[in-house]
């Protein structure tokens, strides 16, 4: 093997090392994207279960008030404190992930919330005190005009987005999935490529090696015995490239002194 050869191999080898490098690293990259794209998934998918666990809760609160103003039914009363604290546990998984970035719209609701369900409980105050005049009716209906012009927009605007945004993600994360996998295949088949020119340079060297030492040690010794006088010395070198050129050169230059020597005898 010719040392210009070696040379263009260690290239070709250093190249597919570089290649893998920065396909790891893009790797890696990817990796890090990935992870903050699934921490945000997470919080979104949390709000959008909260959201729904919500707009049950809230459901049920207003049939429960309702029906509570046409029958009295104290059960209907516990139908919608449970109702109530399943609202509150919901409520703060949402403010867990949207109080800082969401913090305006947060508060507007909480404060609308506060206001709807004061007017609940006036309603079941007058409600219990007076169960037969129609002021409880009228609170009923001020709560829920109150609760369907103000509680249920602000309640809306505040996660509609957060839904359309876990949408997109998950789009965004349905595409890495694809592309990560592509990352995953080439890293894996780079590293394959790498191990066997790892393998080929090793033997390479050790063949090259060998072999450009004993050629060198034949070279030295032929050198050495030109330079005692002794001309009879051949050298051994089968090997190709610039050594066996120099090896070459050295035999031409051992053979013309042989002759030049042997003219001058005769």
């Amino acid at each position: 093997m010719e040392l210009k050869n070696i040379r263009k191999f260690m290239i070709v080898f250093g190249s597919v090392v570089m290649v893998l490098v920065v396909t790891a690293f893009f790797s890696a990259s990817n990796l890090n994207r990935a992870t903050s794209l699934t921490i945000d998934l997470i919080g979104l998918q949390e709000v959008n279960q909260a959201s729904i666990n919500i707009a049950v809760t809230l459901d049920e609160e207003r049939i429960s008030i309702g029906q509570y103003q046409l029958s009295g039914d104290e059960d209907l009363l516990s139908r919608m404190e449970i109702a109530q604290a399943d609202y509150d546990k919901n409520w703060d998984v949402i403010v867990a992930n949207l109080g800082i970035v969401q913090a305006q719209a947060v508060a507007d609701l909480e404060g609308a919330r506060a206001t709807y369900k004061g007017m609940l409980d006036e309603l079941i105050l007058e409600y219990q005190s007076n169960p037969n005049d129609n002021r409880s009716g009228e609170i009923l209906r001020d709560a829920i005009n109150y609760y369907l012009q103000n509680v249920n927009p602000k309640f809306n605007s505040l996660v509609e987005p957060q839904l359309e945004e876990l949408a997109r993600l998950t789009e965004i994360e349905r595409a890495n999935v694809q592309r990560n996998s592509f990352v995953a295949q080439t890293v894996l088949v780079l590293s394959v490529l790498v191990g066997i020119a790892s393998i080929v340079v090793v033997l390479s060297a050790l063949v090259f090696s060998t072999r450009l030492m004993n050629s060198m040690t034949s070279i030295i010794d032929a050198t050495n015995a030109i330079s005692r006088g002794d001309l009879d010395v051949p050298i051994d070198v089968t090997q190709g490239g610039e050594i066996g050129d120099m090896a070459q050169a050295i035999e031409r230059m051992r053979t013309s002194l042989k002759a030049a020597i042997e003219r001058l005898r005769r």
